[in-house]
């Protein structure tokens, strides 16, 4: 089973995803947890998919308004992820269960990563397999920040006995502190993910250059269109590219990446083309009653995107008032 959760929003993006698992997996099924309220979906309009709710997944009304009080719709979302993975994974009896992001693409059979879960309560995709050279954006301590694995493919066991428990710490931690805010050591879901390696069994940390392939990681990968599909070559090795997530691709001003600066995509041709073809594999899932609607749950305002100018004087202002709050100053004397 493939589970995604998205809002109303992005069910265009979830189908396209969906399409292009079911290519590879006729017989696998593929499900969409809607983290937004079902009396808001078009009247005319029938999901190609079956959708898991927040009632579904055991959410109560005093609970959905509680965190969409205190959330933005981002972080409202990543709340509630693990409870979409648990009832998902409830639903798929003996079936291990894959989650990826609405954004993401699948590009070959994914059966080595259902296949990893036969011995392994958990699998976590990192965002880097080589650390950067250079002083551009982002760098290891960004990357600590937002954390080391992406949120956006994982992978759980239908099977082993730490599943439950696992499912169950990260569901608990998301529900109060999903916050994006760093100094808090808060980054959505996925911040709790570093914990997984070390308080429970058996959790496999992939290394496969095919796997999550993102703006985050583009930099240190490249990409060749084959007969056969496309591939992924990184430092000595090349494999075949099973999923690439598009968030921040795009649209630059989405995700946890907006200001990176090392992956130019115009001067990247490969990456130019595999974004032309997700396009085109997008484009007969739009619906603009669908992309028109807004998130119902998220009251807090989502952060503000700065460029430009804009950047700039922000970056300025907080260097003046740490100068203003550490420099030395002399007590008077009379």
């Amino acid at each position: 089973m493939l589970l995604t959760v998205c809002t109303i929003r992005q069910l265009s993006q979830a189908h396209a995803l969906g399409q292009s698992f079911l290519r590879h997996h006729p017989a696998r099924p593929f499900l969409i947890g809607l983290a937004d309220n079902p009396d808001n979906l078009p009247p005319s309009w029938a999901s190609p998919h079956p959708l898991l709710t927040l009632a579904d997944v055991g959410l109560t009304t005093p609970e959905i308004a509680r965190r969409a009080e205190q959330y933005t719709p981002t972080e409202f979302v990543a709340s509630c992820k693990p409870a979409f993975v648990r009832a998902a994974l409830e639903r798929a009896g003996d079936q291990n269960l894959l989650y990826a992001d609405p954004s993401a693409f699948v590009y070959a059979p994914l059966d080595t990563l259902f296949d990893t879960l036969d011995t392994h309560s958990a699998w976590l995709s990192p965002h880097w397999l080589s650390a950067p050279a250079d002083g551009l954006f982002p760098d290891e301590k960004y990357v600590q920040s937002v954390g080391l694995y992406s949120g956006g493919l994982l992978g759980f066991s239908a099977k082993h006995p730490q599943t439950a428990a696992l499912l169950a710490w990260w569901e608990a931690r998301t529900a109060h502190r999903a916050h994006l805010d760093f100094c808090a050591g808060q980054c959505l879901d996925q911040r709790w993910l570093m914990h997984l390696p070390t308080l429970f069994g058996d959790v496999e940390i992939l290394k496969n250059p095919g796997v999550q392939v993102a703006v985050w990681n583009l930099p240190h990968r490249r990409l060749s269109r084959t007969q056969t599909g496309w591939q992924v070559a990184h430092e000595s090795e090349t494999t075949p590219l099973l999923t690439a997530d598009f968030r921040g691709l795009t649209r630059p001003d989405e995700g946890l990446f907006r200001a990176q600066n090392r992956l130019q995509v115009r001067t990247r041709p490969d990456v130019g083309a595999l974004l032309t073809e997700y396009r085109a594999a997008c484009l007969p899932h739009q619906n603009p009653a669908l992309s028109q609607t807004p998130p119902a749950h998220g009251q807090r305002p989502e952060p503000v995107v700065r460029r430009g100018w804009r950047q700039t004087a922000f970056q300025r202002l907080n260097q003046l008032s740490h100068w203003i709050a550490t420099v030395p100053v002399k007590p008077l004397h009379r």
